[in-house]
């Protein structure tokens, strides 16, 4: 380096006297010519004019080549200084493995760490930075730099100026190097350990270069995938349905109950894990984490299919059981309210599941079974009792259902109203008062006096939101399919008091706290619930006989009718209770059975069902139509060709698609042995067992079909999977 520099002081040198004698042959040779051809002859003050210009010329030309000299100078001792504080800086770095890069990744040089790692003999490594860092490119490493942000700007930037700053005797490097944080890249080396990989930038003039320094963080990560393996996960277990199972079957509970205990033992001494039974039918148990990643592997098939083996009566019903586990990082206490919490969530989803809840959120798996009803007359009497004094608390009360009303949503809001005449505050339901179920439903009642302004649309309900409202959500639990998500939003803001009363499986976690979350899948109908928690809450007087009206009864009833076809579908013992109690409250059938009297327009919609076929041996059918722009009567008729495709022959399952304003609705029914409603969650759908829906934007109807087929196949596959594993 040193004689480069000598050679080039030394050529520069003789570049000025070469210039000098170039000027001095010029002017020469003009002073001749100029003699040579002028009439007259030159006088010594044309030979003084002569010389001048051309000492002129030559100082201008030594004063040129001084300053580029000058410059050049400057620069090599800037590179001197460089090369001193870089090595300043990184003597107290020893065996810190870093790298010189270029912008595009180029490796100039490496230190005798790194080549130690990478066993190479010359520090001038000839390759890409990405050769030895798993393809991770340097873009990569500087982007991770800090939460994903170029790195260029947070961790500090090396200049010629800042590294000149500092004397020759400084021993501290020129600028201390920030830390980066966690999320940096790890890259795997050749010596097969794992390095935090950081970028820092260095500009000499124009020029960017990188250094990369690498530092080992093998142990830290091993130790820390050993705390998140050995990290105690928390589950809680339910039996669905043991103790109701023995009372219809006349099984032996004790044996039934040692049946169950005699499984989960087995599993949690399969998971290393600790089992104890807190209450009836219900467990605690502690397992690592290493354990859970086996069972998430089998899709927890293995537990549910032996506990599905316990079976009862001369039907051979099974038992099921519902598990909530937790891996939250955080405290003990918090870990059991999160699995706590997930429970619920399995259970309102129908049972027969587990939920494993974790920092990315809840996974489901299971769910199989058709839910089982679980609930008791004391469960509705207590969540009636309670909704009854939050009710009574309020200042008023607003209820709603879902967009395109069905006669189970008016009726449940119908059904919840009466708690709010019986407390004697505000109430009004938010309808969409131009939806021909609520014409005609409410035909007749909308002529009494309590019922003609009771009926309201969501910009007038913005309006009655105060500090002490009380919403009430009814047959449905997703906030973006409900009659008026605006008010639900400002009461949430408000007032923060909801309620939900749904029959539909739970589609997610709120980002709030129900007063009430009242959500049972095994119900036929929402108008169920609220029929038995209207029936619990009678004392007896007769004011509280004369609250539920025949008009009432009757629209509640339809809504019974409605999701149970004319009960002969999902219709259980809880089902006809409810029923019996509408028509002890007046429920008049010949009257309910118009609302379902088939018009012109409904005819026209129904034709249009022209596209059909089967699929998984038959036993699946799938019915689609373009549409007749009727808008709402498309979608339900598309709902009545599920439920007539459902009657064919072998059909366990039916699927009917319809174009409404350019989005495809699909409407899916089952006959108890497929689950539609984990089909549709696969194309962002939900609902029940056996009834469900989806709709699919920005998609053409022949899509949608290869993708409801896919989300079909899936289905049934996963359930192959699930049994080979068994």
């Amino acid at each position: 380096m040193q004689k480069q520099s000598e050679n080039r002081r030394r050529h520069g040198a003789a570049i000025p006297m070469i210039v000098l004698l170039a000027l001095g042959l010029l002017f020469f040779g003009v002073y001749i010519a100029a003699a040579q051809f002028s009439a007259t002859a030159l006088t010594a003050r044309s030979a003084l004019i002569f010389l001048g210009a051309y000492a002129a010329f030559g100082l201008l030309a030594c004063l040129f080549f001084l300053l580029k000299e000058h410059k050049q100078r400057g620069e090599e001792i800037m590179f001197e200084t460089l090369n001193t504080k870089m090595h300043n800086m990184f003597k107290y770095a020893v065996g810190l493995p870093y790298a010189i890069v270029d912008e595009q990744g180029r490796v100039r040089a490496l230190n005798s760490a790194l080549q130690k790692i990478l066993d190479a003999d010359d520090p001038f490594y000839r390759g890409s930075i990405s050769d030895f860092c798993g393809g991770v490119s340097l873009q990569e490493i500087v982007r991770a730099g800090v939460n994903g942000e170029d790195s260029r700007t947070k961790l500090g930037k090396f200049t010629m100026e800042t590294i000149a700053a500092r004397s020759d005797d400084s021993k501290a490097p020129a600028e201390t190097l920030p830390a980066s944080k966690i999320d940096s890249t790890v890259v795997r080396l050749p010596d097969d350990g794992r390095y935090i990989a950081r970028a820092y930038e260095i500009a000499l003039g124009d020029r960017i270069s990188y250094l990369v320094t690498f530092t080992d963080a093998s142990e830290l990560l091993d130790l820390r995938e050993k705390m998140e393996r050995d990290m105690p996960a928390v589950a809680y277990i339910d039996v669905d349905n043991l103790e109701e199972l023995t009372q219809y079957t006349h099984a032996n509970y004790r044996d039934a109950s040692r049946k169950v205990d005699d499984v989960l033992l087995q599993w949690a001494t399969d998971m290393n894990g600790f089992l104890r039974e807190y209450e009836r039918d219900r467990y605690i148990m502690f397992f690592s984490q290493e354990k859970l990643h086996l069972c998430e592997e089998d899709k927890f098939s293995t537990l549910l299919d032996r506990i599905r083996d316990i079976r009862l009566g001369e039907y051979g019903i099974p038992v099921t059981v519902s598990i909530g586990i937790s891996l939250d990082d955080c405290s003990m206490a918090e870990r059991a309210k999160e699995a706590n919490s997930a429970l619920d969530m399995a259970l309102q989803r129908g049972g027969d599941q587990v939920a494993v809840r974790r920092r990315d959120g809840i996974r489901y798996y299971g769910g199989q079974t058709r839910p089982s009803q679980r609930r008791s007359r004391v469960q509705s009497r207590v969540v009636a009792n309670y909704l009854l004094t939050k009710i009574s608390e309020a200042d008023n009360l607003l209820i709603m259902g879902h967009r395109n009303p069905d006669f189970d949503s008016i009726g449940a809001c119908l059904g919840i109203a009466q708690f709010g005449l019986l407390a004697g505050i505000p109430t009004k339901i938010i309808m969409d008062l131009d939806n021909a179920n609520f014409r005609i439903s409410t035909e007749r009642l909308t002529t009494s006096k309590i019922y003609s302004d009771m009926f309201i649309s969501g910009h007038k309900g913005l309006d009655l939101i105060r500090s002490g409202t009380l919403l009430i959500i009814a047959d449905a639990n997703n906030f973006r399919i409900i009659e008026s998500p605006e008010v639900a939003d400002s009461v949430r803001q408000v007032s923060g008091r909801i309620a939900i009363i749904d029959h539909h499986r739970q589609a997610g976690e709120y980002d709030f706290e129900p007063v009430v979350n009242y959500i049972d899948p095994s119900a036929s109908s929402t108008v169920e619930l609220v029929a038995e928690m209207l029936e619990q809450s009678e004392t007896g007087n007769e004011s509280d006989n004369k609250l539920v009206s025949d008009e009432v009864a009757s629209v509640m009833l339809s809504g019974i009718m409605l999701d149970t076809n004319g009960f002969t579908r999902n219709t259980g013992s809880r089902t006809l209770d409810a029923a019996r109690y509408l028509y002890g409250k007046g429920a008049n059938a010949e009257y309910v059975h118009g609302f379902f009297n088939q018009d012109y327009a409904d005819y026209v919609c129904e034709r249009s069902f022209s596209g059909c076929s089967l699929m998984q041996n038959n036993t699946v059918g799938l019915t689609w139509s373009k549409g007749t722009g009727r808008g709402a009567d498309d979608r339900v008729a598309a709902a009545k060709e599920a439920d007539r495709l459902l009657n064919v022959k072998g059909v366990c399952a039916s699927f009917a698609l319809v174009v409404v304003d350019n989005v495809v609705h699909i409407s899916g029914r089952s006959d108890g042995s497929v689950n539609v409603q984990l089909i549709l969650e696969r194309l962002g759908g939900g609902g029940r067992f056996d009834s469900a829906g989806t709709a699919l934007s920005d998609v053409s109807l022949e899509a949608a079909v290869e993708d409801l087929r896919g989300a079909i196949r899936a289905y049934f596959a996963e359930i192959e999977d699930n049994h080979h594993g068994a």
